[in-house]
C-alpha cells in the first residue's frame, strides 16, 4: 500500500530505506532492560494493588464499605485492571522489539486496533468515575440528610460510564491499523490518511472528555472547602460529633484533591504527546523516550489510584491490613506446622540412632 503525501509514514519509509532509525525506535538499547523490569514492576503493582482495593470492599468487614462513593472507586479499578492486563503486557514485548508488532495477518490487525481501544476507554472511565466520586462528595456536604446517588442510582450511573466511554472510544477501531514498513516488519500505528479526523478526535477528547470534566471537578472542591470552612469558622462551635465528621471531610477531601493531581500529572502527559505527534511535531512522534515516558506514567496511574485511596482512607487501610493478615496466616501456617513438627522428629530420629 502506498503512503499518503507527507505523512509519518512516508517519513518512516524513507528512513528504512536509508538505515536511519525508525520512529519509536529506541535510541539506547542499554537501557531497555530497565524499561521491561519497570514495566513488569508496574503489572504486579497495579494488579495487586487493585484486586485488594476491590476485595476491601466485597468483604465489607466494618458493614460501611459498600456505598456509591465506593463503588465509583471500583469502577475506576476495574477499567485499570483492564488496561494493565491487555495493554502492558503487549507494550512489554514491543519495548524488548523496538515497537515491533510481532502478530501480522488479520489476528495482529485486529489485536492493534483493540490495543488503542481498550487503551483510551479505561482512561474515560477513570474520568468519569472519577467526576461521579466528586459529585457524590458534594452532595453529602451541601445536602446531608438527603440521599441523592443511591447504591441503584450508582450502578446505573457505572453502566452508563462504560457504555458512554465504549462509544467515544470506538473510532479508534477505525482509526488505527498494521502497517508493513518492510518485509515481515509490522509497526501498530494510527492511519495517517485520517489525519484530521485523529486530530479532531484527541482534542474533542483533551477539551470536552478531560479538561471540562476536571474543571468542573476542581470548582466542585473549591465549593467544599468554602462550606467547610463556613462551618468551622471562629465562634461557630460543632457538636463533637460534627467535628468527626468534619474531619473526616477533610480527609476525603484531600484524598480526592491527590486524585485529581495523580490524574493530571499521569494522565496528561501522553494525552498532550499524541496532540503535539498528530499536530506536526516529528521530533515528539519520533522520539521513542518520550512516548515511553508518558506511557510509563498512564501505566504508572493504575497503581498510584488503589495506594491513594489505602494511604488517605481508614476504612480502606483498615480492610487492607484484615485481608492482608489473613493471607500471611495462610501462607506461613504451612510454615509454623512444619516448625511445630521438627523437634518431635528430631527426638524419633536421636532414638532410633539409639537403637
Amino acid at each position: 500500500m502506498p503512503f499518503p503525501k507527507n505523512s509519518k509514514e512516508q517519513d518512516y519509509a524513507v528512513n528504512s530505506s536509508t538505515n536511519v532509525a525508525p520512529p519509536w525506535q529506541d535510541a539506547n538499547p542499554a537501557t531497555k532492560p530497565v524499561k521491561i523490569a519497570t514495566l513488569i514492576l508496574i503489572l504486579i503493582v497495579s494488579l495487586a494493588s487493585n484486586l485488594l482495593l476491590i476485595l476491601v470492599v466485597r468483604r465489607n468487614v466494618n458493614k460501611r464499605m459498600r456505598t456509591p462513593n465506593n463503588y465509583f472507586i471500583l469502577n475506576m479499578a476495574f477499567s485499570d485492571i483492564l488496561l494493565v492486563l491487555y495493554v502492558v503486557p503487549q507494550y512489554i514485548t514491543m519495548t524488548a522489539c523496538d515497537m515491533q508488532w510481532l502478530i501480522d495477518g488479520m489476528a495482529g490487525n485486529i489485536l492493534c486496533r483493540f490495543s488503542f481501544f481498550i487503551g483510551q476507554m479505561p482512561m474515560l472511565v477513570s474520568t468519569g468515575s472519577l467526576f461521579f466520586i466528586t459529585l457524590d462528595r458534594f452532595f453529602l456536604v451541601f445536602f446531608p440528610l438527603r440521599k441523592i446517588i443511591t447504591l441503584h442510582t450508582a450502578r446505573r450511573i457505572m453502566a452508563a460510564v462504560w457504555t458512554f466511554a465504549l462509544l467515544l472510544a470506538a473510532p479508534l477501531l477505525a482509526m488505527s491499523r498494521l502497517t508493513e514498513i518492510r518485509s515481515g516488519i509490522f509497526f501498530c500505528t494510527f492511519d495517517f490518511s485520517l489525519v484530521i479526523f485523529v486530530i479532531n478526535y484527541f482534542l474533542f477528547c483533551y477539551f470536552f472528555i478531560i479538561a471540562i470534566p476536571i474543571l468542573t471537578i476542581i470548582i466542585m472542591y473549591i465549593a467544599i472547602g468554602f462550606k467547610i470552612k463556613q462551618g468551622i469558622s471562629p465562634g461557630n462551635q460543632l457538636p463533637s460529633h460534627q467535628e468527626r465528621r468534619e474531619r473526616v471531610t477533610h480527609k476525603v477531601l484531600a484524598m480526592l484533591v491527590a486524585i485529581v493531581v495523580a490524574l493530571i500529572v499521569f494522565r496528561f502527559p501522553l494525552i498532550l504527546s499524541l496532540i503535539a505527534c498528530f499536530t506536526g511535531s516529528i521530533s515528539i512522534c519520533s522520539s521513542f523516550n518520550l512516548l515511553f515516558a508518558a506511557w510509563l506514567l498512564t501505566f504508572a496511574n493504575t497503581g498510584v489510584n488503589p495506594l491513594i485511596y489505602f494511604i488517605f482512607n481508614e476504612q480502606f487501610r483498615h480492610g487492607a491490613i484484615l485481608i492482608l493478615q489473613e493471607v500471611g496466616r495462610c501462607c506461613f501456617k504451612g510454615t509454623n506446622e512444619v516448625h511445630a513438627i521438627q523437634p518431635g522428629a528430631h527426638q524419633m530420629t536421636g532414638s532410633l540412632k539409639h537403637e
